[in-house]
């Protein structure tokens, strides 16, 4: 009895640890630097849809599409990409399907609520980034107002 109750103090220990997500705060301008690369940082900015939203699980973990994070809502520069859990519940987006418009996507906030693709967000996650390149991307675990 007493190694069950070890066993589920120490999965409830790892399960904290995973589900982390607090990052430490960083400027846009300096996110996507070899310093950042696989940390767990927040940047904040404009999440905005690319041409096409491109969908994937890699390694087999879930299904997560990739938008732009952007420093301002018209920012020529598209470097860092915020890659989100596909579904309809928090800090997630919606599956696109086919040709859309900007306003066909649908990414929930920390609270479950769509957020306003105009509105700057607080985006929190493990940043990766690639080396000898100016691009990296995010892997999203939450999205505040």
């Amino acid at each position: 009895m007493k190694n069950y109750f070890i066993l589920a103090i120490v999965f409830l220990c790892l399960t904290a640890i995973g589900c982390n997500t607090t990052g430490t705060p960083v400027e846009y301008s300096k996110a996507c630097t070899a310093e950042n690369d696989k940390k767990f940082i927040e940047v904040s900015g404009f999440l905005s849809p690319r041409r096409s939203v491109f969908c994937s699980n890699t390694g087999g973990g879930p299904v997560r599409c990739g938008v732009n994070l952007l420093e301002t809502p018209d920012s020529p520069k598209d470097n860092i990409s915020a890659d989100i859990e596909r579904g309809t519940s928090a800090n997630n987006i919606e599956e696109v399907k086919g040709s859309f418009k900007k306003e066909d996507i649908k990414i929930h906030d920390n609270n479950g609520n769509v957020i306003n693709l105009a509105e700057k967000v607080k985006v929190t996650g493990k940043m990766n980034t690639i080396p000898n390149s100016d691009r990296c991307y995010f892997t999203v675990s939450k999205i505040e107002k």
